[in-house]
């Protein structure tokens, strides 16, 4: 049996769901899709042999059904796609005894849904409003997670800020306080979450990390409010001072949109400034992909294919151009790495701020330690090093 949890967020991620269900048809056995590209595209009913096709809304039930699907695959059966059920839908399929995601981190899904309009973005659509989860289970699962041994824990959501229960502050100290585990940080942020608590907090913690992911979009504030960001460039400038000054050693990486409708020139070369004026370690770039029942779908002025991939190129080229001179700065230095793969005598893992690092040691360690690690070069995507 294929179960098969799909994404829609860009024109690609949704080709590729497609191409991915009728890769497992083709191998044979039970199909089932949920996730977002059925709960948003109706073409899915037209691809034939899927027995079960379910939404985002109550994702359990194909596994309540998995033996009457085994046994009569022919049968299609359809879950609800009604969004507007009951609130945050806790999906815990493992047991106290399963390893999830690796054996040092885990993710800790802590939100559903977004209540933005950002004019590019289906996820609303397909997610539906924001449904916190309660304060007592983070605590439950991140507790659960420690006695297994995991080490780091990345709390994050749809739209991670959005988290409603409590401040992201509190978070912090709660998780501060939960013996074994020694690292957080969380998904991908927005700016307006940098205030003077959020920083407080994760400057007073023992384990808030040095690394923050901001969902930025864009540096130019024509495009930011044609987008429906909910910050301009100042504030987003006025957040980068904030982090900067209370915490000098965060890092900081980020997403950007390229190519968005009627972006001109000026306007790209905006966000190519801004990469490079501070110091982004890492940016995740997407060219525009227009989603049918958004705002930015219908909008003109659409930038070409091939300036659109000629734009993302440019921005990532800067970006590795920024990152190759963070990690130029490590060479001589000692950093703590948390081993998280090993493989023919070198291990892998990330430093307190993220930053990617292949190692060998003297001594024989084991996925989940912590390792001081000497660094001596970098290959410009990786810091390199050895540990006693």
């Amino acid at each position: 049996m294929y179960i098969i949890n799909t994404c829609a967020v860009t024109a690609e991620s949704g080709r590729k769901s497609a191409q991915i269900i009728r890769r497992a048809l083709n191998r044979g056995g039970c199909v089932a899709v949920i996730g977002c590209y059925s709960q948003l595209d109706p073409t899915i009913n037209e691809i034939q042999g899927v027995s079960y096709i379910g939404g985002n809304r109550d994702k359990a039930a194909v596994f309540r059904k998995a033996d009457e699907l085994l046994e009569n695959s022919r049968t299609r059966y359809e879950e609800s796609f009604d969004l507007s059920g009951p609130g945050y839908e806790s999906l815990c399929i493992g047991t106290q005894r399963t390893d999830v995601f690796s054996t040092c981190r885990a993710y800790v899904k802590i939100e559903d849904g977004c209540n933005g309009r950002c004019s590019y973005c289906i996820i609303p659509k397909v997610r539906g409003p924001v449904r916190s989860r309660p304060v007592a289970e983070i605590i439950s699962e991140v507790q659960r997670l420690a006695i297994k041994g995991y080490k780091e824990i990345i709390l994050t959501g749809i739209e991670t800020s959005a988290y409603d229960y409590a401040p992201l502050s509190e978070l912090i100290n709660i998780v501060d306080g939960i013996e074994g585990i020694e690292r957080l940080r969380f998904g991908s942020l927005s700016p307006n979450t940098i205030t003077d608590g959020f920083l407080t907090a994760a400057a007073d913690s023992r384990k808030f990390m040095p690394h923050i992911h901001l969902s930025l979009q864009s540096a130019s504030d024509r495009i930011l409010k044609l987008m429906r960001r909910p910050y301009n460039k100042e504030q987003m400038i006025k957040k980068m001072e904030m982090i900067n000054t209370r915490m000098p050693d965060m890092l900081i990486s980020a997403d950007f949109i390229v190519g968005f409708p009627t972006e001109t020139e000026s306007d790209f070369l905006q966000t190519i400034d801004f990469v490079n004026a501070y110091g982004l370690s890492h940016v995740h770039a997407f060219p525009f992909s227009p989603r049918p029942g958004t705002a930015a779908a219908s909008m003109s002025g659409k930038i070409p294919a091939r300036e659109l991939k000629k734009r993302n190129e440019i921005l990532i080229e800067h970006s590795r151009n920024v990152k190759k001179r963070i990690l130029e700065r490590y060479n001589g230095e000692s950093v703590k790495v948390l081993i998280e793969s090993i493989a023919k005598g070198e291990y892998r893992g990330h430093t307190e701020d993220f930053l990617e690092t292949k190692f060998t040691s003297f001594t024989q360690k084991k996925i989940g330690d912590i390792a001081e690690v000497n660094i001596s070069s970098t290959d410009g995507e990786y810091l390199i090093g050895r540990s006693e």
